[in-house]
């Protein structure tokens, strides 16, 4: 009896530990079906979820990045963005898309009806708030503009109206000044009359003294004729010993050195090998591009064609000096400094005087040129002359070029026409040569078309009016 329960006492720790394993293990299947279970719940919620997500769509981003920010979902942010559109455009947050675009719609026909075809009803509403804004705009613009013309139009009304009371009055007071005046030249007129009268008698009795101090004067005046005449004799006298003294300074015929004498001006510098020379003239002595002048040696000995050494012509006007570009030249005499340049159309201090007569060819092809005269005068006035109509003893020269041509006598069988047209020629030639010889009695200078362009500085070798 004492050793039996020895031998149960030591089953008891396998006892405990098969009921323990035993425990565990219904607990751990327990376990195992819950997890089981579970799984299969989450395996239908997400089946349903992606059944939802497929019916619902895919969302834009931006509803999901909202959704994602407000820790809501994308429909809550969708519901919350059409609301506030809704309110936007209808003023009702509740109104759903149907009802918007109904009420739009609605407003867009009116607003297109009342537009003019400015509008139309399909037209989005940024595009036509965009127009109406432009309308208001403009509609404003014009308003601002006609009320600014209704003030200007009613402040000229004012003064209109001040100036016509203005007028309205001065013409009253005028009105009174006349009437005033006229009374005062009635009266003023009456005296006169009366003066009249009396300045007659008066005058009567010194037309009798006047008669007897005529005759009185007669005799004096006889006196003072004779006495004159000797004077007149005297002046003539005078006159003709001055005329004498000019002739003694003034050569009977045209002389080029005595032109020459006078130069205009100085070549500075002369580049060496260079087509360009510098001349002491300038801007402020009136010179001007494109002027020519023809260059002398002060030396040398001149001929009567006044063909110098050279022809230049100006390209560049300083204050002082100008740059000339040479547009003939003679290898042989080269130029240098000190040679003087001539213009016969320019003067510094003064405008020189011209008279042109006949007829030019200035291409040189032996044929008068319709507009030669025309050019002449042109170029005199262009390089500082002035042409004048008349001869008379203030003209400095006298351009002369071919004579006018007489056709030859056709005897009788000319017509009147023709004979008159001679006889016009004719008439011509006579007065073309009076003025010569008057030129020349006058001690003018009388110079051809070749010594004129020369002395204007052409090249020649070519129509007068190229370089």
């Amino acid at each position: 009896m004492a050793g039996r329960p020895a031998s149960i006492q030591s089953r008891s720790p396998l006892l405990y530990w098969l009921i323990t394993f035993v425990i565990l293990w219904v607990i751990t299947l327990v376990l195992f079906i819950l997890q089981l279970t579970s799984n299969a719940a989450l395996l239908n919620r997400a089946q349903l979820a992606e059944k939802k997500a497929a019916d619902f769509g895919a969302p834009e981003a931006y509803y999901r990045d909202e959704a994602a920010a407000r820790r809501t979902n994308v429909a809550a942010v969708m519901t919350d963005d059409i609301r506030k559109l809704a309110a936007r455009v209808t003023g009702v947050p509740t109104d759903v898309r149907a009802t918007v675009e109904e009420k739009v719609g609605e407003k867009m026909a009116v607003v297109a009806a009342d537009s003019g075809g400015r509008i139309n009803p399909g037209d989005d509403l940024v595009s036509v708030l965009s127009r109406l804004n432009k309308m208001f705009t403009d509609a404003r613009a014009e308003a601002e503009s006609n009320a600014r013309a209704k003030r200007d139009l009613e402040a000229d009304k004012r003064n209109l109206t001040e100036q016509l009371k203005a007028a309205a009055d001065t013409f009253e007071q005028q009105v009174k000044e006349l009437n005033q005046r006229l009374t005062t030249a009635r009266e003023e007129h009456l005296a006169a009359l009366k003066q009249k009268d009396d300045q007659l008698a008066e005058m009567e009795e010194q037309i009798k003294s006047l008669t007897t101090q005529v005759v009185s004067m007669e005799r004096e005046g006889t006196t003072l004729a004779r006495e004159k005449d000797i004077e007149i004799g005297r002046l003539s006298n005078f006159v003709e010993d001055l005329q004498a003294q000019v002739r003694d300074l003034k050569p009977a015929t045209f002389n080029p050195r005595a032109i020459l004498t006078k130069a205009d001006g100085r070549v500075l510098r002369a580049v060496p090998g260079s087509d360009v020379v510098y001349v002491n003239l300038g801007e402020r002595d009136r010179i001007r591009v494109g002027m020519g002048f023809e260059v002398f040696s002060p030396t040398s000995r001149r001929s009567d064609e006044l063909r110098g050494k050279a022809s230049i012509e100006v390209v560049h006007v300083m204050e002082e000096t100008a740059e000339c570009r040479i547009t003939r030249r003679n290898p042989a005499d080269p130029l240098i400094e000190g040679d003087i340049v001539v213009n016969i159309a320019y003067e510094r201090d003064r405008k020189p005087k011209f008279v042109v007569r006949g007829v030019f060819d200035l291409d040189y092809d032996g044929v008068p040129d319709a507009t030669g005269r025309e050019q002449i005068e042109a170029m005199i006035r262009q390089w500082g002359g002035q042409v004048v109509a008349e001869l008379d003893e203030t003209v400095d020269y006298v351009v002369v070029g071919q004579a006018p041509r007489v056709p030859a006598a056709l005897g009788g069988a000319a017509s009147d026409v023709v004979r008159d047209q001679m006889q016009g020629r004719a008439g011509q030639m006579e007065t073309f040569r009076a003025e010569i010889d008057q030129a020349t009695r006058m001690y003018i200078p009388v110079i051809t078309q070749n010594q004129f362009l020369f002395l204007l500085g052409y090249a020649g070798g070519g129509p007068a009016a190229s370089r």
